[in-house]
């Protein structure tokens, strides 16, 4: 995936560096170039450092329980009866996944954010939510759903080469992560309802092109 995206960027002009160490940033007003650790200086009009984030928590301690976040439980209430947290702090149990985690994306924020009030308003359900992200790179849009990291497996349809592709990653035959860019509307949908669902695929017809991906659902007894 990473080389088929490489390949994507450079032919649309876009230069990679690999392994290369930013030693200082020069110029008066504004940079106007960048000095590596190999000696060469790559002159540049703009300069975007993508250095990461943590959760601003210090505040919070002594009032509410913290770590990585706001620790919430399964309705994103906290230690502390009537109080919530949600969006980028929220440090919530994924009951799909069986783990804790924080999300830092838009759509987790508005999720957790709607499930808060309807919680408050009565409706005290747990929060679950398939993990998820995209992004638009030139004229391709993609999505990604789930958690590949416990993967044992790793399918595609369509080419890497081009476009048009998706990853499916299954973990004992249970989907729980999905890439699709460019392919048809009935990947994209099937793909957060499987994860949810902890849906057990047969890779063997989920690697067939020909084949409807829904024809790759193993169905349970009594289904």
């Amino acid at each position: 995936m990473s080389e088929a995206f490489e390949r994507y960027f450079a032919k649309h002009g876009v230069h990679f560096e690999k392994k290369a160490t930013v030693t200082a940033f020069r110029g008066d007003d504004t940079v106007t170039s960048v000095e590596l650790a190999d000696g060469r200086t790559l002159p540049c009009e703009m300069v975007v450092a993508g250095i990461g984030v943590r959760p601003v928590i210090e505040f919070l301690q002594g009032s509410v329980e913290v770590d990585d976040g706001v620790i919430v439980n399964e309705y994103l209430e906290t230690n502390v009866q009537g109080i919530f947290a949600a969006g980028d702090i929220a440090n919530y149990p994924d009951l799909i996944f069986k783990k804790r985690r924080r999300v830092e994306h838009w759509d987790n924020a508005v999720s957790q954010g709607q499930h808060c009030a309807r919680v408050l308003m009565g409706k005290r359900e747990a929060f679950r939510h398939v993990p998820y992200f995209f992004s638009d790179v030139f004229d391709l849009s993609y999505e990604f759903w789930g958690d590949p990291a416990d993967s044992d497996q790793v399918i595609y349809r369509g080419s890497l080469a081009g476009s048009s592709f998706s990853v499916w990653w299954l973990r004992q035959s249970v989907l729980v992560a999905a890439f699709v860019i460019g392919r048809p509307d009935e990947e994209r949908e099937i793909a957060p309802q499987w994860i949810e669902s902890s849906q057990r695929v047969s890779a063997e017809r989920l690697g067939e092109e020909r084949t409807p991906v829904a024809a790759a659902k193993v169905s349970t007894s009594g289904e």
